[in-house]
């Protein structure tokens, strides 16, 4: 076998891909020798370079054996920070009596494409539908507990005052009582939930609701929810 001498790009860059989505072409590189010919049985390193933006190597696989025309290659996949990155090929370990590299540049773009998107839409159809129903189930409740507060205003003026504030007390727990569910996933703010407490005797409007679409999340954009 002849003595390797280079590591020279043969194809795969530069090329970009969406985050967390294979590239499309393999990374290739070709070993020569002193001489220019094409040495086989190498055995080359890749090397992913990158702080953010970066590829993992398909199925873990990072080096390649030469074949008769001395090409060796890998598959990457862009991680899931957009931006560019590189991956080094070597022969041997990265420093002094290495061979290489040969660099190919690549590029972490866009949003990765998402295979649910009638399933999110048929989740969102129905989120919305519920949200109706909440919406209206508050609107009565409101009314109901302004019909109260005329009730609590009278015993007051009774001078039931304890029974009054007792029954002020237990409407604005049932107000305030409700604690939402926050998703570790979707990792949604405490803060998105508070509810202030209502004055007796006002009237606020619960049916009015942020309207605008669904569009800060990814894959509520793909799959153009409104």
């Amino acid at each position: 076998m002849s003595t390797p001498a280079s590591v020279n790009l043969v194809s795969g860059a530069p090329q970009s891909a969406p985050i967390n989505t294979q590239f499309a072409a393999p990374l290739v590189v070709q070993v020569l020798d002193a001489n220019g010919n094409p040495v086989s049985g190498v055995t080359v390193n890749f090397y992913a370079k990158g702080r953010d933006a970066s590829v993992s190597f398909s199925g873990g696989v990072s080096s390649a054996v030469t074949n008769g025309s001395g090409n060796a290659s890998v598959q990457v996949i862009a991680n899931g920070v957009k931006g560019a990155s590189a991956v080094e090929a070597w022969i041997g370990a990265i420093g002094p009596g290495a061979i290489g590299p040969a660099i190919f540049w690549l590029s972490n773009t866009g949003n990765a494409p998402i295979s649910n998107i009638a399933a999110i839409q048929a989740a969102w159809t129905t989120a919305k539908a519920q949200l109706a129903t909440v919406q209206a189930d508050a609107a009565t409740l409101a009314a109901d507990l302004l019909t109260m507060e005329a009730s609590i205003t009278a015993l007051a003026n009774l001078g039931a005052t304890d029974i009054s504030e007792w029954l002020r007390t237990n409407v604005r727990q049932t107000r305030l009582g409700y604690v939402p569910f926050v998703s570790p996933i979707a990792g949604a703010s405490v803060e998105m939930f508070k509810v202030f407490a209502v004055q007796p005797g006002t009237v606020r409007d619960l049916t009015s609701v942020d309207q605008r679409p669904i569009s800060s999340t990814n894959t509520g954009a793909l799959a153009q929810l409104t």
